[in-house]
């Protein structure tokens, strides 16, 4: 499960920072297929790595949100989620999901991008 994040978080350290996108989903068939992808816990976290790249950060926190309401454990969304809340300049958001995760669970290198994008959480 950390591939996932690793590969997509390392991508997304070198995406600059893009406009925010508005959402795309109009009709409630397309809002429930965004739902139904975050069901299952590694293609919600690909879907919301899909949509930062394309700048939609706050529909990426939005799928990682309900990725986490269902995997509430999961280390990668958690990444994730906290690296797109810095992006947005949501940096008190982004040190508070740090604060719950290890950083000896990920390389000193990902740890130290991750501190660089949200210095916030480098303070506590």
């Amino acid at each position: 499960m950390q591939n996932i994040c690793l590969k997509g978080l390392a991508a997304g350290l070198v995406l600059s920072a893009q406009p925010v996108a508005a959402v795309h989903a109009e009709t409630l068939p397309e809002l429930d297929a965004m739902a139904e992808v975050a069901v299952d816990e590694e293609q919600g976290i690909a879907y919301a790595q899909q949509q930062s790249e394309r700048g939609e950060f706050l529909e990426a926190i939005a799928t990682l949100e309900r990725v986490l309401a269902l995997h509430p454990k999961s280390d990668s969304a958690r990444l994730l989620h906290a690296v797109y809340l810095c992006k947005i300049d949501d940096q008190l958001g982004g040190a508070v999901e740090l604060g719950k995760l290890k950083a000896k669970n990920y390389t000193d290198e990902l740890w130290a991008d991750v501190m660089k994008l949200c210095p916030l959480a480098d303070k506590e």
